[in-house]
Order: structure tokens, then C-alpha cells, then sequence
């Protein structure tokens, strides 16, 4: 076997590896969006929400988390910052 296939055949699984190991499970995104955490801190950590909803007390940012698209509901109060989480879609009128 030539040292270029010697070295792709290490290289590539490590490749692969990383690529899977740099995306973080959606268990510990939900996880890192805790009550009090302002609308910027959380759009810092996730990224723009995928959609936006009124609720009846504030504002919820729906997200879709990794490959599976698990959804997570963020609701923020009226002083836009987090009041609660759900592993679930929002509830309330899209804006």
C-alpha cells in the first residue's frame, strides 16, 4: 500500500469523527437555555430563531436542533428574558 493510503486511511475516520463530535446534542443546547438568560444572550448561543411567535405573555423563539430537528420553544416575558422553555413547539400566532 503507497503512504497516501496509508495516510487516508487514518485521516478520514478522523475526519469523520470530528465532523460528528463538533455538532453538540440537542439535550445540551436545551440545556444551556436557562430562565433569565436576555432574547440577545440566546440568539448569541443558538443563531436566530427559525420562527417567532406571540404568546400570551411575551414572545417565543422556535428553534429546530440538529439532525432530527428537535424543537425547542424559548418564551421570554415581557422584560425579553427567558421564562421558560419546551422541548415542544410554541403556542401563540406566528409573527
Amino acid at each position: 500500500m503507497s503512504p497516501f493510503f496509508r495516510r487516508a486511511a487514518v485521516v478520514v475516520p478522523l475526519l469523520a469523527l470530528a465532523a460528528c463530535a463538533s455538532s453538540p446534542k440537542p439535550e445540551v443546547i436545551i440545556a444551556s437555555v436557562t430562565p433569565g438568560l436576555s432574547q440577545t444572550a440566546v440568539m448569541q448561543k443558538l443563531g436566530p430563531p427559525d420562527s417567532e411567535y406571540q404568546s400570551a405573555n411575551g414572545t417565543c423563539f422556535q428553534y429546530a436542533l440538529g439532525d432530527k430537528n428537535v424543537p425547542l420553544a424559548v418564551y421570554f416575558d415581557a422584560q425579553h428574558v427567558v421564562a421558560a422553555t419546551a422541548r415542544a413547539a410554541c403556542q401563540g400566532r406566528l409573527r
